[in-house]
């Protein structure tokens, strides 16, 4: 295994921490509040992280190509998630904001099913939309963890770029499916 797989790995394990710091923050104690902060920080520079050792190291793999997203969409769900629900937030997404975010996912993972069993392959491809989809996600999240006022704009900004994203994929995939069903 590479380096860049360990770091996706770690993020993968920071899952659970995250969520345990959401979960148990209580107003007034703000100490889990600031851990979720530092955890959530140091997962989104291990994703930044490990793009760039595989890149500039050639250490890309199938594993990694498969890990990295779906270690971003474990991370970003989770988080939307655990701060939708914990009622300790003032400031919390609306419900339909998360519905929109974790429908996308969903459907993405389903969709890179059905082409596996399909095809017997899985490519993952990210695009341009898709990377701004998941920056915006993860500021939206820190301004969450944050609890800054600004936030509502976010996340109806991370909101469009989640739909337009998902679309697009929708598109390319659909695409995709159709020349390998004409081959």
């Amino acid at each position: 295994m590479t380096l860049a797989t360990y770091l996706t790995l770690f993020r993968i394990l920071l899952v659970p921490v995250l969520i345990n710091a959401i979960a148990y923050y209580e107003k007034g104690d703000e100490l889990l509040r600031y851990i979720a902060i530092a955890i959530f920080v140091v997962a989104c520079f291990t994703d930044a992280i490990d793009g760039y050792v595989a890149r500039v190291f050639k250490q890309k793999t199938t594993l990694g190509t498969l890990l990295d997203p779906l270690a971003d969409k474990l991370l970003l769900v989770s988080a939307f998630l655990s701060i939708t629900f914990q009622t300790n937030f003032t400031l919390r997404p609306p419900i339909w904001i998360v519905v929109v975010l974790t429908s996308r996912d969903v459907l993405i993972i389903m969709g890179l099913l059905i082409i596996f069993f399909t095809t017997g392959k899985i490519q993952v491809s990210p695009n341009l939309i898709g990377k701004m989809t998941t920056f915006f996600q993860m500021i939206t999240v820190l301004f969450l963890l944050l609890q800054n006022s600004i936030v509502p704009v976010f996340w109806y900004l991370t909101a469009i770029l989640t739909i337009l994203s998902g679309a697009v994929y929708l598109v390319r995939e659909g695409r995709r499916l159709r020349e390998i069903s004409v081959s």
